[in-house]
C-alpha cells in the first residue's frame, strides 16, 4: 500500500495538466467531487403573436472546483418535472409541437460562458385538453478538462407554441418547471 499523498499521486503519477498549484475550495477526501443543486419551480411564458420576445431563463446551475483533480472529467446530469396544460377549442390539425430548447453552459475562472449543447422537450397533443406533467433529462460528459473552478448552467433559451390549424381554434397552453436538479460529478483520470 503506498504512503504517497493523493496530491502526490496526482502530480508524480498522472502528469496533470495543473503541475504544482493546488488550491481547492473545498476538502479532497478521494479523487471525485460531486455537486448538486435543486432548481426552483416556475412558470414558462409562451411567446405570442402578440408577444414574439423571448429572455432566456434560468432553471439550475451547480458550482464544481476540480482544481486538484488530475486532467478530470465531468459528467452532468440534468433532470425536470415539466407540467404542460392546454385548450383547444375544436379539433385541428398539429403541424408544430410544444417545445422548449435547454442550453447546458459552464462559466470558469476567466468569466467566459461557453456554451456545451442544447436539448429539446417537446409535447404534441390535439386533445380538446391536456394537463400533464413529464419527466425531461439530459446528460453532458467532459473529459480531460482543464482543472478549475466552473459553474455549470442550464438555461431555457427558446419557447415554441404548438401550431395547430383549424378555422375559427383557439388554442391556450401554459407550461411551467415543476423542479429540476443539476449535478455534476468530477473524477481524476
Amino acid at each position: 500500500m503506498s504512503s504517497k499523498s493523493f496530491n502526490d499521486i496526482c502530480h508524480d503519477d498522472f502528469k496533470c495538466c495543473n503541475q504544482g498549484h493546488c488550491n481547492p475550495g473545498h476538502p479532497l477526501p478521494t479523487r471525485s467531487i460531486l455537486s448538486c443543486t435543486p432548481g426552483t419551480g416556475f412558470s414558462i411564458p409562451i411567446p405570442t403573436a402578440t408577444n414574439p420576445n423571448f429572455n432566456p431563463i434560468p432553471v439550475a446551475s451547480t458550482t464544481i472546483d476540480t482544481s486538484c483533480l488530475c486532467n478530470p472529467s465531468v459528467k452532468i446530469d440534468f433532470t425536470a418535472l415539466i407540467n404542460y396544460q392546454s385548450l383547444i377549442s375544436i379539433p385541428g390539425t398539429l403541424s408544430t409541437p410544444f417545445t422548449v430548447t435547454f442550453q447546458l453552459s459552464k462559466t470558469c475562472c476567466d468569466g467566459s460562458k461557453i456554451s456545451l449543447g442544447s436539448w429539446d422537450y417537446s409535447y404534441s397533443s390535439v386533445a380538446l385538453a391536456t394537463n400533464l406533467t413529464n419527466s425531461f433529462s439530459f446528460s453532458y460528459c467532459e473529459c480531460n478538462s482543464c482543472p478549475g473552478c466552473c459553474v455549470y448552467t442550464v438555461d431555457i433559451v427558446r419557447v415554441s407554441s404548438s401550431i395547430i390549424t383549424a378555422t375559427g381554434l383557439t388554442l391556450t397552453e401554459n407550461a411551467s418547471i415543476r423542479s429540476s436538479l443539476l449535478s455534476a460529478i468530477a473524477t481524476s483520470h
